[in-house]
């Protein structure tokens, strides 16, 4: 057990806090990070996490998909904090559908790795922030993802018809067979991440979105043992474990 665990500290050097996650991770902590933007660091600390994680479960198979469908939710959730930033300095409403289609093209002429890490800058200055949990024991693994903004209609809207659209595909190949080029489009991100779970015959509907009190929420249920008991059919409020402030968790904070 401790050479794999060496074999994976060798293959993560780069990451920070390493020893801590890993030792916190074997105590059966809950990790939390706070970040700001998806940088390339916050990536590996992710994937390194989530490798950690696997590796104490005996459940490293399960690594690409998780990751896959994890920074697909981060990348939403870090983009929706720039989005209001970006709308409110340019004193357009996100909820006008014409002013929002207009900001949502001029995000989309002026996209890029600067763009991001300047807005991501931005989303500090002003406290909006990506907060990442992990919970983990025996039975399975839980992430939540909140960003400080409310899921806007419009957006709820998109996303509760891209997951429909997701759960009529059987696999990775009849969605991008029906789909061709569109198949990188907005919100197919999140029909990924269902497929992605099916073909690791994972019930799709543990990954859950929704919003309370201005945040949204995003959760995935990963099961390593038949006996794991989901919280699914709560009320968002009523999601209790979904607490980054307990005294049990490892709390990480990155720009």
């Amino acid at each position: 057990m401790e050479a794999g665990h060496d074999d994976l500290m060798s293959r993560y050097t780069d990451v920070q806090d390493r020893e801590s996650i890993r030792a916190g991770i074997e105590a059966g902590r809950r990790v939390v990070f706070v970040a700001y933007t998806l940088s390339n660091a916050m990536e590996r600390q992710l994937d390194f996490v989530i490798a950690v994680i696997l590796k104490k479960y005996d459940k490293a198979d399960l690594q690409s998909t998780i990751y896959s469908c994890l920074k697909e939710i981060v990348v939403n959730a870090t983009k929706a904090n720039a989005k209001h930033v970006f709308f409110d300095e340019n004193n357009l409403k996100l909820d006008q559908p014409e002013e929002y289609k207009r900001g949502m093209e001029m995000i989309k002429e002026q996209l890029s790795e600067k763009w991001i890490d300047t807005y991501g800058a931005k989303c500090k200055e002003r406290g909006f922030q990506v907060t990442i949990e992990f919970e983990h024991d025996e039975q399975g693994l839980r992430i939540w993802v909140r960003n400080d903004t409310d899921l806007l209609h419009a957006d709820e809207k998109r996303i509760r018809e891209k997951l429909a659209e997701g759960m009529s595909y059987e696999d990775l190949l009849s969605f991008y067979m029906a789909n061709g080029d569109q198949a990188e489009g907005e919100g197919m991100g999140l029909v990924m991440n269902l497929l992605l779970l099916k073909g690791e015959n994972i019930n799709p509907a543990l990954f859950r979105l929704g919003y309370v009190d201005g945040k949204t929420m995003a959760r995935i249920e990963i099961p390593f043992q038949d006996s794991f008991q989901s919280v699914r059919g709560s009320p968002p409020e009523g999601w209790p474990d979904g607490n980054p402030n307990r005294a049990d968790s490892i709390n990480l904070l990155y720009d």
